[in-house]
């Protein structure tokens, strides 16, 4: 979990989508930057129209169903990307967004502070419905195999994982239908598309939960003294990347039955981890830190195929299916995109 939002300044009055839309800056053809915010070799500049900066970015997902970037920009409110055209827009008037997914044609935001989970419709951005968490959360994401929304709770006593149903219709508010409990405080939780387990970061150790059954079916050491941050499955899910608190280190392991198969570290701070079905490649940054490192991955271990210069401070990483790879740039307040050939 990172830093809270709270001293984040307040951004100006919001727009709505369609002016946002008119508005937006920097796509991939588009001009260049500001003097402020100066160029990134290589980079496609997504820049947030009216976010304020800096942005203590700590999440971004990208949705298949819609096709989009959502970049939660916590004070500045939720963002789309459009990872073709490098636009961005800011959807509806929220009073924060610290984390995002998508599912079932709908958008839920966390905003940490308030306890809450919001629901948009992704055309309007208008929030349809609110439900509240038992505890400050850390990440949100859209499990589809149970259908349902799980939230990490690390500050929970005990700590876990929330499970809220969805109810039929999008206008009746998810409700409580569970809870995992997660020794040592679980980070963000990434689901297997293939099967129904879902896999989250807790201590030193990669954690395997079935979602059906909601319990913990693993716990494998990582290497790690401490994990940070989603880990990433590769589109076998033979193979999955657990990542560590300090020094952007890596640890790739058997998800049948935990085996470590190799690390990696570049140097640097918290790692984050990304991963695109469509390369076939694994991503890692440290935040802070101004590498970003492509990696394959086989049982033989980890590969470093390519690295791209980065901004020092930026706490997201995330894969898109048409070829390219985003990260944030906190200062400036913009994701970076950059191909993957």
């Amino acid at each position: 979990m990172r830093r809270s939002s709270k001293s984040l300044p307040r951004p100006a009055a919001r727009a709505g989508v369609a002016a946002a839309v008119a508005a937006a800056a920097i796509g991939m053809a588009g001009c260049g930057p500001d003097d402020s915010a100066p160029p990134v070799a290589g980079a496609h500049v997504a820049e947030l129209p009216g976010a304020a900066r800096p942005i203590d970015f700590d999440d971004i997902a990208y949705s298949q169903q819609l096709r989009k970037l959502l970049v939660p920009a916590r004070r500045s409110g939720l963002y789309l990307v459009d990872p073709d055209s490098g636009r961005a827009a800011r959807l509806g008037r929220l009073a924060g967004a610290d984390s995002a997914d998508a599912g079932r044609g709908l958008i839920f935001v966390l905003r940490r502070d308030d306890r809450a989970i919001d629901v948009l419709d992704p055309d309007s951005g208008r929030v349809v419905t609110t439900a509240k968490t038992s505890a400050p959360g850390d990440y949100i994401r859209y499990i589809a195999a149970t259908d349902e929304l799980w939230v990490t709770e690390p500050a929970a006593s005990p700590s876990g994982i929330e499970i809220f149903a969805l109810p039929p219709g999008p206008h009746r508010a998810p409700h409580r239908a569970g809870f995992v409990p997660v020794p040592d405080g679980p980070e963000g939780v990434t689901p297997a598309q293939r099967s129904a387990t879902v896999y989250t970061h807790a201590g030193s150790r990669l954690v395997a939960v079935a979602a059906p059954a909601r319990t913990i079916t693993a716990r494998w050491p990582t290497g790690c003294d401490a994990t940070h941050g989603f880990p990433r499955l590769d589109k076998s899910e033979r193979l999955v990347l657990a990542s560590c608190a300090h020094d952007d280190e890596v640890s790739l392991l058997d998800a049948r039955d935990g085996r470590q198969l190799g690390r990696f570290a570049a140097g640097g701070g918290e790692a984050l981890p990304a991963y695109s079905t469509k390369a076939d490649h694994f991503y890692v940054r440290g935040d802070p830190g101004t590498t970003l490192v492509t990696l394959a991955a086989s049982p033989r271990g980890l590969e470093r195929i390519r690295d791209v210069d980065v901004p020092k401070d930026g706490h997201c990483l995330t894969a898109d299916t048409v070829g390219h790879y985003w990260t944030c740039d906190a200062k400036a307040a913009r994701v970076l995109g950059f191909d993957d050939p």
